[in-house]
């Protein structure tokens, strides 16, 4: 798998956020980090559900801003710029918090709520025998920095962070965190931040990693054959196209038709090709608008036909700040106005510079192969069908959703598969 690496760099401390998905059919895999001390797999009782409609509602919006200003693929991990968000938040007061509350569209799930629901998230994740999934996160702390013990304590109990000390030296900070990503996401991330992303005014990395390994059976590559997709222009290019009979989770309304794919780990693929007129833009802006949650609660067994081309994709947003700031997150961006006094005590005000994000995702016959990267540098100064058909030979979306709650860990918009 190719390693692509996001670094996210806001002045003064340093925030990164990797996420490695893998679904291959190899076997190796790094070790199982530690789980949050708070954290709750019996789902009687986990709040990991309570972070399914809010990553929908901000992934889907920031995929479709993400898709207008772009005429090429775009795939993004909304739970990766979403955990470093709602990481970052645990710091933020006043209008800066609110404001990113709203955009990550927590509506009332904040504090130890939110730190609730994404504790129970990683666990459940990783808590069955044999699970394929595995979420790591650490603080790198710079030495003598008076930081508020309840921006520790938070992200050690809910976000199981490993407490590092943060070295001073640019080169050997970047080594050690490197290191450690690596080793967290098999090899698959292995670059994540350099020398140049920390000053003398960086004062902490944050550091998260996911990793996903499964396979289907969904495909047989003896039935894939090259076959005609049309493009938003209307011309037909010819791609590889996968063929499939099968029982399958379905869900249609009058923009879209869903299919969901299961593979062999806790994660569900879902294929959604826009109806008639519509375009992938609007199944998205369907989705986010409280239709993925209907999505999943509607879609019903049925058997029938699935054809989708084999993909290989690759992102980088180049406008995310940009995308953010337009979803409401303004102040934390400013250096005059951002409020991150529950980060770190002391002069100087803590603000976030600049926000960077790098996905790619390949989806063939084996299964589907994602990562993802996001990283941040603070700086202080429908009813039930008989059957479907369903071809994917023009414009879609893709979604790569955690099976138990049902959160989005990737979103993609497919609009020439070559």
């Amino acid at each position: 798998m190719r390693g692509r690496v996001i670094s996210i760099l806001l002045a003064g401390t340093v925030l990164a956020a990797g996420l490695a998905l893998v679904l291959t059919a190899g076997e190796d895999s790094p070790a199982a980090p530690a789980l949050p001390e708070q954290g709750r797999a019996d789902p009687s009782v986990s709040e990991a559900g309570a972070l399914s409609d809010p990553l929908a509602a901000f992934g889907f919006a920031l995929l479709a801003r993400e898709a207008a200003a772009t005429s090429e693929n775009v795939v993004i991990s909304p739970a990766s710029i979403h955990a470093v968000l709602s990481m970052l938040v645990t710091g933020a007061e006043g209008e800066t918090a609110a404001e990113i509350e709203q955009a990550l569209a927590l509506e009332g799930l904040t504090g130890t709520a939110l730190g609730q629901a994404w504790a129970d998230l990683i666990t459940s994740a990783q808590a069955g025998e044999g699970s394929k999934v595995s979420v790591a996160n650490s603080l790198w702390l710079r030495d003598g920095v008076p930081f508020v013990p309840a921006f520790i304590d938070t992200n050690r109990d809910y976000f199981a962070a490993d407490m590092r000390e943060l070295p001073r030296d640019p080169a050997e900070a970047a080594t050690q965190i490197n290191d450690w990503v690596e080793q967290r996401t098999a090899g698959r991330i292995t670059e994540l931040v350099s020398p140049g992303d920390f000053s003398e005014a960086t004062i902490l990395t944050l550091v998260n990693t996911v990793y996903l390994k499964v396979k289907w059976e969904h495909f047989d590559p003896a039935l894939t054959q090259p076959e005609p997709f049309s493009l938003e222009s209307g011309e037909a290019v010819e791609v590889p196209m996968m063929q499939s009979r099968l029982e399958a989770g379905y869900g249609s309304t009058d923009v879209y038709d869903a299919v969901a794919l299961g593979t062999d780990g806790p994660v569900t693929v879902w294929i959604v090709v826009p109806k008639g007129d519509h375009t992938p833009a609007e199944a998205a802006e369907a989705l986010g608008d409280g239709g993925y949650r209907t999505l999943l609660d509607t879609a019903q067994p049925v058997e029938g036909s699935l054809a989708v081309p084999r993909l290989t994709l690759e992102y980088e947003s180049e406008r995310l700040r940009e995308h953010l700031e337009a979803l409401g997150i303004v102040r934390a961006f400013s250096p005059a106005e951002a409020d991150f006094t529950g980060i770190a005590e002391g002069g100087g005000r803590v603000y976030v510079e600049a926000i960077l994000h790098k996905a790619d995702l390949d989806l063939d016959e084996e299964g589907v192969e994602a990562a993802a990267a996001t990283g941040a540098v603070v700086g202080v100064t429908s009813a039930p069908a008989e059957t479907f058909a369903v071809r994917a030979d023009r414009p879609f979306l893709v979604v790569l959703a955690e099976e138990a709650s049902g959160a989005p860990l990737f979103t993609a918009l497919v609009r020439d598969p070559r």
